[in-house]
């Protein structure tokens, strides 16, 4: 139970931390010039170099010719130097960095910004997310299959599955029937993330590559790959050398395997486009999911009701396909759009992403001193879930704790800070399929069971805990968001975006 009438006690400017947290303090690295780096005198290095004492009045001339043309040089390159550092400080947009527990949209927000601020760049690589929408899609179908047949065994044999069991009775001849013929997707399977981790065929699992999120027995598990795998540069230099033959041997080797297992999966998934079609739209299907208290539709990267046109050989990804795609980077992005309008002196936007789960938030505090404007994203819908990585704890308890953690930092007292209250869709699928609010959020009394009045006193409850616990007096910007949602997105962005970009501007003493 929550009671969101509570505050916390916190003072301003501390972060109180557990675990892995612990009280974070930022220290700066020391320059240069006070490191415990240091000559000696007689190891001191002197340019030019003296003179030879019998240096002829040739040799003379063509030192002091040397000494003359190598000052031009270093002349010209500081000069270029400090021509692009203005140029990089006139080009230098705004810094975003995106907070929020695990889930909460904050990647498909940086889609969002991607699609609003370059679209033509956004496009051109939608075709990098087929795989990934494909995985999202073959691991559904999985799980519902592993789900399916666990049914046949007794609740202390049916392994991680479900915490409940279904009474949906003895399976249909018909189901059992769909879950042979879809027994290939887990080949599929495992060659899509061959093909998103850069991993060959028969070669061993490497932790670098990628890493696979602990078992969540009411969820599809996601991919989960570690920053800096550089698997988006990998799958678009694959598909571009696809479209031509130079190139080295080994290089054109790999590029052909790349096509080959792509290809073949999705052939594989065009002869099973009606069988998955079929399995999802089974009555006993939908039974069990019921029963077991799984919504696969609520999770990231569901696309089990447009399998029968993501599985069409020829599928090509949609914008809002590439919104919904859903893979998890371990650690820190950073992203930069070059935007193909605006001003001429914001058209560079700097995005952090993070991630949220507990293990991660100790990462964010580096991002801290160095961005214009943060984005904090509180999933609406998490009222009734808990913390994958901790069940003990309910999400949108942890979602207000964090952003009262943020709001109360001294360091982000002068950072503009944006309010996402995200995935209002699911907040009103869920309350209109009867789960009451105030079950949940105990506070929340003498009140409808609607979205409108349901959002409006979350709102408030947010923007009361920044005003008690900011370190200073300063504005806050919160929006009602369903970061799916593609055209109120962009309509969100719009708003927020002159108030971001003066902040930078103001940073950078332009204004």
């Amino acid at each position: 139970m929550l009671d969101i009438s509570t505050s916390w006690a916190i003072e301003p400017g501390l972060i109180p931390l557990t675990g892995p947290w612990a009280f974070v303090k930022i220290s700066r690295p020391p320059s240069f010039s006070t490191a415990t780096m240091s000559l000696k005198r007689s190891q001191t290095v002197q340019w030019p170099p003296a003179p030879s004492p019998d240096e002829t009045e040739e040799e003379r001339r063509v030192r002091v010719a040397a000494e003359s043309e190598a000052k031009r040089v270093s002349d010209m390159i500081d000069r270029q130097l400090e021509v692009d550092r203005q140029r990089r400080k006139e080009r230098r947009g705004p810094k975003i960095l995106l907070l929020g527990q695990a889930e909460s949209g904050k990647s498909t927000t940086l889609k969002n910004f991607q699609l609003h601020f370059a679209p033509k760049s956004f496009e051109k690589e939608a075709e990098i997310w087929r795989p990934v929408i494909h995985l999202n899609l073959v691991r559904s179908i999985n799980f519902i299959v592993n789900l399916i047949l666990s049914q046949k065994h007794d609740h202390r044999d049916a392994g991680p599955y479900p915490r409940r069991r279904s009474s949906v009775g003895p399976l249909t001849s018909e189901l059992r029937r769909l879950c042979v013929r879809l027994g290939p997707l887990r080949q599929v399977e495992e060659t899509l993330i061959n093909i998103l981790s850069g991993r060959s065929p028969g070669r061993p699992f490497n932790e670098t590559e990628m890493a696979r999120q602990a078992y969540n027995p009411a969820k599809a598990t996601d991919i989960a790959l570690r920053s800096g795998s550089g698997w988006r540069q990998g799958l678009s230099f694959g598909r571009k050398s696809g479209e031509t033959s130079s190139g080295s041997s080994t290089s054109n080797r790999s590029d052909n395997l790349y096509m080959g297992e792509d290809g073949q999966s999705r052939r594989i998934l065009s002869a099973l486009g009606d069988d998955i079609t079929a399995l999802w739209k089974d009555p006993s299907v939908q039974k069990i999911l019921k029963a077991a208290e799984i919504g696969l539709h609520e999770q990231p990267g569901f696309f089990l009701d447009q399998a029968s046109r993501i599985t069409k050989e020829d599928y090509r990804p949609r914008p809002e396909d590439v919104l919904k795609a859903r893979v998890t980077t371990l650690g820190p992005e950073e992203h930069t759009i070059v935007a193909e309008t605006g001003p001429q002196k914001a058209n560079i936007w700097t995005i952090y992403d993070v991630g949220g789960s507990q293990s991660q938030r100790a990462a964010w505090a580096q991002y801290f001193d160095d961005v214009h404007a943060v984005i904090f994203l509180a999933p609406m819908s998490g009222f009734n879930q808990v913390l994958a990585e901790d069940e003990s704890v309910n999400r949108l308890t942890d979602s207000i704790r964090l952003w009262q953690m943020i709001c109360s930092n001294k360091i982000l007292a002068g950072v503009e800070f944006i309010l996402f209250l995200n995935k209002l869709d699911i907040l009103d699928q869920k309350l209109k399929s009867g789960i009451q609010f105030s079950s949940f959020v105990t506070s929340y009394t003498k009140q409808p069971n609607e979205t409108k009045p349901v959002a409006k006193y979350l709102m408030e409850a947010f923007v009361s805990l920044h005003q008690q616990h900011s370190p200073k007096r300063r504005r806050i910007h919160p929006h009602l968001t369903c970061a799916v949602d593609t055209k109120a997105t962009s309509t969100v962005i719009t708003r927020i975006q002159e108030v971001i970009l003066i902040k930078a501007l103001e940073s950078n003493n332009v204004l």
